[in-house]
């Protein structure tokens, strides 16, 4: 494997206006390439199927996931093929595959789709149990409205956020400290609003349906980040935020392995 142990950042400096050196004005990570060699051993009839097999499945049309174990620890990297080889050199040599993918998004994502239920219905029903004329309590919501994560991660990463309407909600938004993303509208029973933060495009969708239009123009997209280290995510409304459950969904991005 090669371009998984590290990622090279991209420094944009100036030159002092007196003295030696200069200063650092960004840093950025630009689009890294990653590659993979592997080879496979059988019989001629076995690398025949799997040489078909192979040349299918890499396609420049799909976006691939690869997936890394190394030393107990999980993670995966999402790209476009880049470059694919297939040699024909001799067919009773072992089957070598080389493939390097192009990844747009450059850091290493936790395997792991880390899920918070900031609603979250408490338990509240213990066996053995007797239940009364009076009825028993099956669970409760647990309104906090706000969740502790924590980041393990390299660098910052963001969210998507599933909120659901058990009844009527006015303008429903989700925010950490003082940064927030509004939409002015009106969820009802059984809506479901996404904010997906991750995705490029940005996508908010009511029910599945764009409705990035209707979001609060002082939301801030790019400022509701997750930092490395302990954050608060919570959810809100004008009114009827006791209506709601909101989960948010996030990966921790790694410079490598």
């Amino acid at each position: 494997m090669d371009g998984f142990d590290y990622i090279e950042p991209s420094y944009t400096t100036q030159d002092n206006a007196f003295g030696n050196g200069s200063r650092v004005m960004s840093v950025r990570i630009p689009t890294k390439e990653r590659s993979v060699k592997a080879i496979f051993k059988g019989t001629l009839e076995q690398k025949s199927h799997e040489r078909e097999a192979l040349r299918c499945f890499f396609n420049y049309s799909h976006l691939f996931d690869v997936i890394i174990e190394y030393m107990g620890e999980k993670k995966y990297c999402q790209g476009r093929l880049y470059a694919y080889s297939l040699p024909t050199s001799n067919i009773y040599r072992d089957l070598e595959l080389n493939f390097t993918i192009l990844c747009t998004q450059p850091l290493l994502l936790s395997y792991n789709d880390y899920a918070k239920n900031i609603a979250q219905i408490e338990g509240g029903l213990q066996f053995n149990v007797e239940i009364t004329s009076k009825g028993v309590e099956f669970g409760t919501f647990s309104f906090a409205r706000e969740v502790k994560i924590e980041n393990k991660g390299d660098t910052e990463t963001y969210c998507r956020a599933i909120i659901e309407a058990y009844g009527d909600v006015e303008n429903p938004k989700l925010f950490n400290k003082d940064k927030y993303v509004r939409l002015i509208d009106t969820l009802h029973k059984g809506d479901k609003l996404e904010i997906d933060l991750v995705s490029k495009p940005i996508k908010i969708r009511k029910n599945g349906v764009n409705c990035i239009g209707k979001v609060d123009r002082t939301s801030s997209f790019n400022d509701l980040v997750i930092d490395v280290g302990q954050n608060t995510i919570g959810y809100g409304a004008d009114t009827g935020d006791t209506n709601l459950s909101c989960t948010v969904y996030y990966n921790e991005r790694y410079l490598g392995l």
